[in-house]
Protein backbone atom coordinates (compact mmCIF):
# COMPACT_ATOMS: atom_id res chain seq x y z
CA UNK A 1 0.00 0.00 0.00
CA UNK A 2 0.74 3.80 -1.25
CA UNK A 3 1.06 5.65 1.99
CA UNK A 4 0.55 9.42 1.47
CA UNK A 5 1.94 12.47 4.05
CA UNK A 6 -1.58 14.04 5.06
CA UNK A 7 -4.35 11.75 6.33
CA UNK A 8 -7.03 13.26 3.86
CA UNK A 9 -6.74 13.68 0.35
CA UNK A 10 -7.36 17.21 -1.04
CA UNK A 11 -10.98 17.99 -2.95
CA UNK A 12 -10.26 17.74 -6.62
CA UNK A 13 -7.72 14.86 -5.97
CA UNK A 14 -8.02 11.55 -8.19
CA UNK A 15 -7.70 9.02 -6.05
CA UNK A 16 -7.54 5.20 -6.37
CA UNK A 17 -9.49 3.06 -4.15
CA UNK A 18 -10.78 -0.27 -3.57
CA UNK A 19 -15.03 -0.92 -3.40
CA UNK A 20 -15.99 -1.87 0.54
CA UNK A 21 -19.38 -2.50 -0.35
CA UNK A 22 -22.27 -1.44 -2.79
CA UNK A 23 -25.91 -0.51 -2.05
CA UNK A 24 -29.01 0.31 -4.38
CA UNK A 25 -28.29 3.61 -4.09
CA UNK A 26 -24.21 4.50 -2.76
CA UNK A 27 -20.88 2.75 -3.32
CA UNK A 28 -18.56 2.83 -0.09
CA UNK A 29 -14.69 3.00 -1.17
CA UNK A 30 -12.07 2.45 1.18
CA UNK A 31 -8.76 4.53 -0.43
CA UNK A 32 -5.53 2.72 -0.95
CA UNK A 33 -3.14 5.84 -0.38
CA UNK A 34 -5.28 7.03 2.68
CA UNK A 35 -6.59 5.97 5.90
CA UNK A 36 -9.78 7.01 4.84
CA UNK A 37 -13.35 5.75 3.22
CA UNK A 38 -15.78 7.81 1.15
CA UNK A 39 -19.16 7.43 -0.68
CA UNK A 40 -20.08 7.79 -4.44
CA UNK A 41 -24.10 8.58 -4.73
CA UNK A 42 -26.00 6.41 -7.59
CA UNK A 43 -26.20 9.81 -9.22
CA UNK A 44 -22.30 10.09 -9.22
CA UNK A 45 -21.24 6.36 -10.40
CA UNK A 46 -22.01 7.35 -14.38
CA UNK A 47 -23.31 9.48 -16.98
CA UNK A 48 -25.68 7.64 -17.96
CA UNK A 49 -28.64 6.68 -16.27
CA UNK A 50 -27.31 3.57 -14.07
CA UNK A 51 -30.01 0.48 -14.27
CA UNK A 52 -28.54 -1.86 -11.83
CA UNK A 53 -25.17 -0.17 -10.07
CA UNK A 54 -23.33 -3.32 -10.05
CA UNK A 55 -22.70 -3.31 -13.23
CA UNK A 56 -20.75 0.12 -12.17
CA UNK A 57 -18.93 -1.26 -8.70
CA UNK A 58 -17.85 -4.47 -7.35
CA UNK A 59 -17.47 -5.03 -3.50
CA UNK A 60 -13.21 -6.10 -4.00
CA UNK A 61 -12.88 -4.20 -7.28
CA UNK A 62 -10.66 -1.00 -8.18
CA UNK A 63 -12.25 2.29 -8.77
CA UNK A 64 -11.03 5.72 -9.45
CA UNK A 65 -12.82 9.01 -7.86
CA UNK A 66 -12.23 12.44 -8.13
CA UNK A 67 -13.03 14.05 -4.23
CA UNK A 68 -15.74 16.29 -4.16
CA UNK A 69 -15.81 17.35 -0.79
CA UNK A 70 -14.04 16.24 2.23
CA UNK A 71 -15.39 16.48 6.40
CA UNK A 72 -12.08 15.47 8.34
CA UNK A 73 -14.12 15.70 11.25
CA UNK A 74 -16.01 12.99 10.52
CA UNK A 75 -14.10 11.22 8.35
CA UNK A 76 -16.00 11.47 5.51
CA UNK A 77 -15.35 12.45 1.88
CA UNK A 78 -17.72 12.97 -0.95
CA UNK A 79 -16.38 11.17 -4.34
CA UNK A 80 -17.45 10.68 -7.61
CA UNK A 81 -16.71 8.14 -10.11
CA UNK A 82 -18.48 9.34 -13.50
CA UNK A 83 -16.70 13.06 -13.13
CA UNK A 84 -13.06 11.26 -14.07
CA UNK A 85 -13.01 11.15 -17.88
CA UNK A 86 -10.98 8.01 -19.61
CA UNK A 87 -8.22 9.36 -20.09
CA UNK A 88 -7.78 10.87 -16.56
CA UNK A 89 -8.62 7.52 -15.38
CA UNK A 90 -5.98 5.94 -17.30
CA UNK A 91 -3.25 8.37 -16.31
CA UNK A 92 -4.10 7.46 -12.65
CA UNK A 93 -4.00 4.19 -12.69
CA UNK A 94 -0.49 4.37 -14.68
CA UNK A 95 0.78 6.54 -11.99
CA UNK A 96 -0.51 4.28 -9.07
CA UNK A 97 0.82 1.32 -10.78
CA UNK A 98 4.53 3.25 -11.06
CA UNK A 99 3.83 4.33 -7.09
CA UNK A 100 4.03 0.62 -6.33
CA UNK A 101 6.77 0.15 -7.85
CA UNK A 102 8.65 2.72 -6.72
CA UNK A 103 7.45 1.63 -2.79
CA UNK A 104 8.94 -1.92 -3.67
CA UNK A 105 12.66 -0.22 -4.02
CA UNK A 106 11.69 2.15 -1.03
CA UNK A 107 11.28 -1.10 1.05
CA UNK A 108 14.76 -1.88 -0.39
CA UNK A 109 16.45 1.51 0.60
CA UNK A 110 15.00 1.04 3.80
CA UNK A 111 16.94 -2.69 4.32
CA UNK A 112 19.81 -0.94 3.26
CA UNK A 113 19.28 1.09 5.96
CA UNK A 114 17.90 -0.55 8.25
CA UNK A 115 14.89 1.27 8.64
CA UNK A 116 11.28 0.39 8.55
CA UNK A 117 8.88 1.15 5.85
CA UNK A 118 7.40 4.18 7.33
CA UNK A 119 10.64 5.40 8.72
CA UNK A 120 11.46 5.68 4.97
CA UNK A 121 8.80 7.43 4.17
CA UNK A 122 9.11 10.13 6.90
CA UNK A 123 12.87 10.28 5.83
CA UNK A 124 12.77 10.93 1.77
CA UNK A 125 9.73 8.68 0.69
CA UNK A 126 7.33 11.77 1.64
CA UNK A 127 9.91 14.21 -0.02
CA UNK A 128 9.96 12.07 -2.83
CA UNK A 129 6.10 12.43 -3.60
CA UNK A 130 6.10 16.16 -3.59
CA UNK A 131 9.07 15.99 -5.91
CA UNK A 132 7.91 14.01 -8.42
CA UNK A 133 5.54 12.65 -10.23
CA UNK A 134 5.45 9.24 -9.06
CA UNK A 135 8.21 7.47 -6.90
CA UNK A 136 9.26 5.47 -9.77
CA UNK A 137 10.54 8.08 -11.42
CA UNK A 138 12.96 9.15 -8.48
CA UNK A 139 14.69 6.20 -8.93
CA UNK A 140 14.71 6.26 -12.72
CA UNK A 141 15.97 10.10 -12.31
CA UNK A 142 18.73 8.92 -9.88
CA UNK A 143 20.06 6.24 -12.60
CA UNK A 144 20.15 9.22 -15.23
CA UNK A 145 21.37 12.30 -13.46
CA UNK A 146 21.83 12.38 -9.87
CA UNK A 147 22.19 16.41 -9.93
CA UNK A 148 19.12 16.97 -10.29
CA UNK A 149 17.92 14.97 -6.90
CA UNK A 150 20.66 17.21 -5.32
CA UNK A 151 19.07 20.19 -7.11
CA UNK A 152 15.78 19.42 -5.51
CA UNK A 153 17.03 19.10 -2.29
CA UNK A 154 17.94 15.85 -1.52
CA UNK A 155 20.97 15.08 0.40
CA UNK A 156 24.43 13.44 -1.10
CA UNK A 157 23.44 10.72 1.41
CA UNK A 158 19.88 9.78 0.41
CA UNK A 159 21.53 10.31 -3.25
CA UNK A 160 23.85 7.92 -3.22
CA UNK A 161 21.07 4.92 -1.56
CA UNK A 162 18.62 5.99 -4.36
CA UNK A 163 21.54 5.21 -7.10
CA UNK A 164 22.33 2.29 -5.75
CA UNK A 165 19.10 0.87 -5.30
CA UNK A 166 18.16 1.69 -9.14
CA UNK A 167 21.04 0.57 -10.57
CA UNK A 168 20.05 -2.80 -8.71
CA UNK A 169 16.95 -3.06 -9.52
CA UNK A 170 15.73 -1.04 -12.55
CA UNK A 171 17.02 -1.65 -16.45
CA UNK A 172 18.18 1.28 -17.99
CA UNK A 173 16.09 1.98 -20.84
CA UNK A 174 17.64 3.36 -24.31
CA UNK A 175 15.31 5.54 -26.01
CA UNK A 176 16.33 6.77 -30.13
CA UNK A 177 17.22 10.68 -30.73
CA UNK A 178 16.45 11.30 -34.01
CA UNK A 179 16.40 14.19 -36.61
CA UNK A 180 16.00 15.06 -39.60
CA UNK A 181 18.99 17.07 -41.85
CA UNK A 182 17.73 18.48 -44.97
CA UNK A 183 20.83 19.55 -47.35
CA UNK A 184 21.07 20.90 -50.64
CA UNK A 185 24.49 21.05 -52.62
CA UNK A 186 24.47 22.32 -56.28
CA UNK A 187 28.61 21.60 -57.14
CA UNK A 188 29.28 18.64 -59.88
CA UNK A 189 31.03 16.50 -57.11
CA UNK A 190 27.95 17.54 -54.55
CA UNK A 191 26.92 13.05 -53.61
CA UNK A 192 30.73 12.87 -53.11
CA UNK A 193 30.82 16.26 -50.86
CA UNK A 194 27.61 14.89 -48.68
CA UNK A 195 29.05 11.40 -48.54
CA UNK A 196 32.19 12.78 -46.71
CA UNK A 197 30.63 15.19 -44.80
CA UNK A 198 28.18 12.58 -43.57
CA UNK A 199 31.24 9.86 -42.64
CA UNK A 200 32.84 12.19 -40.83
CA UNK A 201 30.25 13.41 -38.63
CA UNK A 202 29.06 10.05 -38.06
CA UNK A 203 33.05 8.66 -37.21
CA UNK A 204 33.13 11.41 -34.43
CA UNK A 205 29.69 11.42 -33.21
CA UNK A 206 29.03 8.28 -33.34
CA UNK A 207 25.46 8.55 -35.07
CA UNK A 208 23.73 7.05 -37.48
CA UNK A 209 22.94 9.13 -40.56
CA UNK A 210 20.22 7.21 -43.39
CA UNK A 211 18.76 8.67 -46.74
CA UNK A 212 14.86 9.41 -46.16
CA UNK A 213 14.08 11.17 -49.77
CA UNK A 214 16.15 13.80 -51.18
CA UNK A 215 16.92 16.28 -49.66
CA UNK A 216 16.59 14.40 -46.41
CA UNK A 217 18.49 12.40 -44.37
CA UNK A 218 17.93 11.11 -40.69
CA UNK A 219 20.30 11.12 -38.00
CA UNK A 220 20.00 9.29 -35.10
CA UNK A 221 21.48 7.98 -31.85
CA UNK A 222 20.34 5.11 -28.75
CA UNK A 223 20.99 6.24 -25.82
CA UNK A 224 20.28 5.67 -22.23
CA UNK A 225 21.19 9.45 -21.80
CA UNK A 226 18.88 11.57 -23.76
CA UNK A 227 20.81 14.90 -22.92
CA UNK A 228 24.11 12.91 -24.16
CA UNK A 229 21.94 12.00 -27.55
CA UNK A 230 20.77 15.21 -27.83
CA UNK A 231 24.04 16.82 -28.07
CA UNK A 232 25.55 14.07 -30.67
CA UNK A 233 22.96 14.15 -33.07
CA UNK A 234 23.30 18.11 -33.07
CA UNK A 235 26.45 18.02 -32.81
CA UNK A 236 26.70 15.55 -35.99
CA UNK A 237 24.21 17.96 -37.96
CA UNK A 238 25.89 21.36 -37.26
CA UNK A 239 29.50 19.91 -38.86
CA UNK A 240 27.50 18.32 -41.93
CA UNK A 241 26.05 22.03 -42.48
CA UNK A 242 28.47 24.00 -41.54
CA UNK A 243 30.28 21.56 -44.97
CA UNK A 244 27.28 21.93 -47.24
CA UNK A 245 27.25 25.88 -46.41
CA UNK A 246 30.73 26.03 -46.90
CA UNK A 247 30.16 24.53 -50.67
CA UNK A 248 27.72 27.18 -51.63
CA UNK A 249 24.70 24.74 -50.20
CA UNK A 250 21.76 24.93 -48.43
CA UNK A 251 21.45 22.84 -45.12
CA UNK A 252 18.63 22.72 -41.83
CA UNK A 253 18.30 20.13 -39.45
CA UNK A 254 14.77 19.75 -37.09
CA UNK A 255 15.01 17.37 -34.02
CA UNK A 256 11.68 15.03 -33.84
Amino acid sequence: MVFRRNRFPQTSEIVIGTVKAVNPYSVFVRLDEYPAEGMVHVSEVARKWVRDIRTFAKEGGKVVCVVMGVDEQKGHLALSMKRVSDGEKNRRLQEWKRDQKGEKLLEKVGEKKGLKLNEVYESVGFDIQDAFRDMLEAFETAQKDVTLLERKGFTKEWVSVLREIADENLEIKEKEIRGVLEAKLYTPDAIDTLKRAFGDAAKKHGVSIRYVSAPRYSITFTTADPKKGDKLVNGAAEEIMKAVRSQGGEASFEME
